[in-house]
């Protein structure tokens, strides 16, 4: 005999599984979107052991009659696609039909349906690839699928899942993310049988993410909707003060289906890109709709990565809405966290409980901010004319909390940053505002203004060089001179007048004129350090800016400089004509702003 086989069956149903069903979570995310696919409105998820012992999917979807029953532990048997030109435009969940048939092979299976309209339902039963025949059964309208016992008899993929905590809250992420996707079907989830999940048919998007994450995070989200070219964009992104190590709250669906993508992942990278540290992840709720002709899902069995036929223009696209909507995030950090943190710290060190603050409701981000002209010259440039706020429409700062926050929007349109200010160890502003106070890191605030501005300078073409009268020598090695010499072109472009001076010494004769007090040498260390480690050529928008940034870090008003208050109102006067003056091109946060509330909870006035 050949030693070339054709697999049994079974065998090639339990080679399948590996890759689409990987835990009780992908049984979970199969069964959930079948009822789905079938119509259902409401969905129930009964769980047993972290879904090992057992997954039960119910639901009130349009069922099936005993044909089609017949035919559901069969690989590659789908009513959702017939021939291959319906891959080019798949609108439904699940199309590959491999789904059942794996769970077949691997666990013991039951299959309990009925139609509306007929008097009596069907079920089959399905162990270990054996597929039994279908029997007559009494069902409600709708289908119910258990799946007991996963991975009973392929002990080597049994050992490889976690405990039953770790499966639980996998099963619980997926069930969550399907709920978020689909408006108008309730879902309930138990585990052992207690209610662990549930949202109701009529609920929306924010109500679905409040009930999931909570009051505090649905309450700061900001909306992002836009349509262009056949591309929808509806959804809600996070302040940056929510961003994570993980992208467990960074959820994208696309027409109804959560996937995770490389492309959507460096769509809000760069949305979120000089307000959010490197290493920190954004939050973001996110539905995309596209013509399905327009993506191929029939990239991996699990249907979690997709390919997106013209994805250079919906970046664009993505891009532009979403950063629009970062923006008008409110980056400040909020006064009522930092005491939060400090009483639970108090707390932990002296063993007693916290009691978390009550939450209070959210006034959103604060509006475009209207200011007044500012004698004289700061950081170069003379501040356009503005209309003073009057003091009727600034409100009293003495005004009642709840006056406050119905005054708060009107006020932010006419700040006029009048002041008095307060400078505090010759680091920090404090100024009054109608509801509280805040705290400005004057070194954060002026180093995203000089960062945004030459920047600005740098796009259109416009960069301002001061000359020195008397070239500062900065000594480097050899290839430091070398690689300098080699990019002096590219540096000019961003008001960097650098060249050899001998073998080992360079010689700066300019840097940009926004730089205040600049430091030559150090801005030249900074250059060679970031051209060494990115190995790129200082074309590159990356490099550039990271220049940029080190540049503005070292020539901005530093902690420790004394600022008068004519300083401080031209400060925050540029600032507020920025993109957004709430981070420092680090990521910072620029300012910490208290309220009314904060301070009565702090003398326990509340």
């Amino acid at each position: 005999m050949g030693r070339i086989q054709v697999l049994p069956e079974v065998v090639r149903n339990q080679i399948a599984a590996g890759e689409v069903i990987e835990r009780p979570a992908s049984v979970v995310k199969e069964l959930v979107e079948n009822a789905i696919d079938a119509g259902a409105t409401r969905i129930r998820i009964d769980l047993e052991e972290g879904g090992i012992g057992m997954v039960r999917v119910l639901d009130d979807g349009s069922g099936m009659d005993a044909d089609d029953l017949a035919l559901a532990f069969e690989g590659h048997a789908t009513s959702k696609l017939s021939e291959a030109s319906d891959l080019e435009h798949i609108a439904s969940l699940g199309f590959r039909g491999e789904a059942l048939a794996s769970m077949g092979s691997i666990a013991r299976c039951r299959i309990l349906t009925r139609q509306a309209g007929q008097d009596a339902g069907h079920s089959i039963q399905a162990e270990g690839g054996r597929v039994g025949s279908v029997e007559p059964a009494a069902a409600p309208v709708g289908t119910s699928v258990e799946i007991r016992d996963l991975f009973y008899n392929t002990p080597a993929r049994r050992q490889f899942l976690k405990t039953t905590s770790t499966e639980l809250a996998r099963c619980l992420d997926v069930v969550q993310r399907i709920a978020l996707a689909h408006d108008g079907i309730g879902f309930v989830t138990t585990h052992g049988g207690k209610r662990v999940f549930d949202v109701e048919p009529e609920m929306d998007f924010h109500g679905r993410i409040r009930r999931t994450f909570g009051g505090e995070l649905s309450e700061a989200l900001v909306e992002v909707s836009t349509q262009s070219g056949g591309i929808e964009l509806q959804g809600y992104v996070a302040p940056p003060r929510f961003s994570r190590r993980d992208t467990a709250r960074q959820m994208w669906f696309l027409n109804g289906r959560m996937l995770r993508d490389k492309l959507l992942i460096r769509v809000l990278r760069d949305a979120y890109h000089g307000f959010l540290d490197p290493g920190r992840q954004p939050v973001a709720f996110l539905r995309l709709r596209l013509d399905p002709a327009r993506v191929d899902v029939n990239v991996h069995p699990a249907k979690a990565e997709v390919r997106f036929r013209d994805g250079q223009r919906m970046f664009g696209v993505l891009v532009k809405a979403l950063r629009e909507a970062v923006v008008s995030t409110d980056m400040s950090t909020p006064g009522e966290s930092l005491l939060e943190t400090k009483w639970r710290r108090e707390a932990r060190e002296s063993g007693a409980s916290y009691l978390p603050l009550p939450s209070r409701p959210s006034q959103g981000a604060m509006g475009p901010i209207v200011v007044r002209d500012v004698p004289g010259r700061f950081l170069h440039e003379d501040a356009a004319p503005r209309p003073v706020a009057s003091a009727e429409a600034a409100g009293s700062p003495a005004m009642a909390a709840g006056e406050a926050g119905q005054a708060d929007a009107a006020w932010s349109k006419t700040d006029s940053f009048q002041g008095p200010f307060l400078q505090v160890a010759r680091t920090y502003i404090v100024r009054e505002l109608p509801d509280g106070f805040e705290i400005i890191d004057q070194h954060a605030l002026h180093e995203r203004l000089t960062y945004e501005l030459m920047r600005r300078d740098v796009r259109d073409h416009a960069v301002v060089v001061q000359r020195l009268l008397i070239p500062e020598m900065v000594e480097c090695t050899r290839a430091d001179v070398k690689r300098m010499a080699e990019f002096q072109e590219d540096l000019e472009r961003i008001g960097i007048l650098v060249e050899p001076f001998g073998e080992t010494t360079l010689a700066v004769h300019g840097l940009p004129n926004r730089l205040r007090n600049p430091d030559a040498e150090g801005v030249v260390r900074d250059l060679i350090e970031i051209l060494v480690r990115e190995g790129k050529l200082p074309q590159a928008e990356d490099v550039i800016e990271e220049v940029l940034h080190s540049a503005a870090c070292r020539s901005s008003i530093m902690a420790g400089d004394v600022l008068s208050e004519s300083d401080i109102q031209s400060l925050l006067v540029r600032a507020s004509e920025l993109e957004s003056d709430q981070t420092c091109p680090h990521s910072r946060p620029t300012r910490v702003r208290f309220t009314l509330a904060d301070l009565e909870k702090a003398f326990h006035r509340r």
